[in-house]
Formats: C-alpha cells, structure tokens, sequence
C-alpha cells in the first residue's frame, strides 16, 4: 500500500502501556462503584449479579495486564538452577494452570547433574507459553511430549507433538518472529514472541520445527 506508514515497534508499546494504564483506571473506577452497590443493595439476585459483574472486570484486567507485558523488553535475572529442577516445577505449574491438559503430557526427565544459568520463573513462562499454544492447536486426546535432556554440551526442553499437516501457512520456523500474527480467532499473536523474547534474552534460543509427522519446539537453555 503506498500510503502504508510502519510504526516502531518502541512506540506501540508505550501506546500499549498508556492505554492499558487507562483502562484499567476505568475498570477500578467500576469496580469501586461495583463495591458500594454491594454495600448499600439488600436482594440476593442484585448482589449475585454485583458479584459477576466484579469478576469480570477483574478478569478483563488481568487480560490487559498479560497484553501489556507481551509488548515491553522481558527481563531476567539468571542463576545456576540444577536442570532437573527445571522439569520438576515446569511439571507442577502445568498441573495448576492446566489440570486436565496435563493428563496427557508425559514428560521425560533425562537430565542427571547438568546445571543451567537461568532464570527460573521466566523460563517457566517460555515453556508454558509453548504448551498452551500446542494445547490449543492440537487434535483432542493427542499426547504431548516434554523431553529435558543435554547433548553436546546442550541443555534444552522440548515438547513434541504429534501433527500430520499444518493449518498455518506461516513455516513453523517464523513463528512468534513478529509481534501479531496469529491464525486463532481472538489470539493476538504474543505468546510464541514474548517467548523468543525471554529465551533470547538470557543467552538461549527457541526454535520451531516441523518433521513431516511431528512438531518440535526447541528450548535452548545457557549451561
């Protein structure tokens, strides 16, 4: 398009920052009105509604919030973990945030005494991040697989999917490069890039592949 303007990606982010800031100032706005309502109404049906209506705008909130961190330059605080510690609290907080998706992961823990310079919660971000978006592109009842292991001097995690064709025409190597490309309806196409984002940013990488018959991320950890 000839009159197409291209707008760093720097400026976006603080446009996101800023009207995150004030919405959110208008949804504690609402919240607080929420609040007095409940205070001052007596009929159960109203306060069960005041109820809702609260959760929701918290929720919404919180959604602007997660939109809002996607968008500014991750920041890490590596130290020595040991690997295997990395498996055993990827394992819990995908048992919290997934309960039932997690029944049919199985994960594999081959690493023995490696340790890996990282930081830990951010780490967790990336993988599961990677999990949710298999989660939600996967056929139903598929198993996904989570491999930590260390070969040639690399330590890495990866999850594997079984997948025998591919509905994005984007090649999976490009995927979550850019900021806003997703083919999710109501995705925003900021989960695999804030995930490259924090991986790179601590000396590893994420890669993406596709085998034929097989999906594989990738999760390079700095040893």
């Amino acid at each position: 398009m000839p009159n197409e303007q291209l707008v760093p990606l720097e400026r976006v982010s603080k446009f996101i920052r800023q009207l995150t800031h004030d919405v959110r100032n208008g949804l504690s706005a609402i919240d607080l009105e929420t609040a007095f309502i409940a205070e001052i109404a007596t009929d159960e049906e109203v306060l069960a509604e005041v109820r809702k209506l609260r959760e929701m705008v918290a929720e919404t909130a919180k959604m602007l919030h997660r939109v809002s961190q996607h968008f500014q330059p991750p920041t890490v605080h590596p130290i020595p973990w040991a690997a295997t510690t990395v498996m055993e609290e990827l394992r819990k907080q995908l048992q919290t945030e997934f309960p039932e998706e997690s029944l049919t992961v199985e994960m594999e823990n081959r690493f023995k005494e490696e340790t890996v310079q990282i930081d830990l919660n951010q780490t967790l971000a990336v993988a599961l991040a990677v999990l949710r978006n298999a989660f939600q592109f996967r056929q139903e009842g598929v198993l996904v697989r989570v491999i930590g292991s260390s070969q040639d001097g690399q330590t890495t995690l990866e999850v594997r999917e079984p997948k025998a064709t591919l509905q994005n025409e984007t090649p999976p190597e490009e995927w979550g490069v850019e900021p806003l490309r997703s083919t999710r309806s109501g995705g925003y196409g900021l989960g695999l890039y804030q995930a490259r984002q924090i991986a790179e940013a601590q000396g590893g990488s994420l890669e993406i592949s596709f085998t034929g018959s097989e999906l594989v991320t990738r999760i390079a950890l700095l040893g």
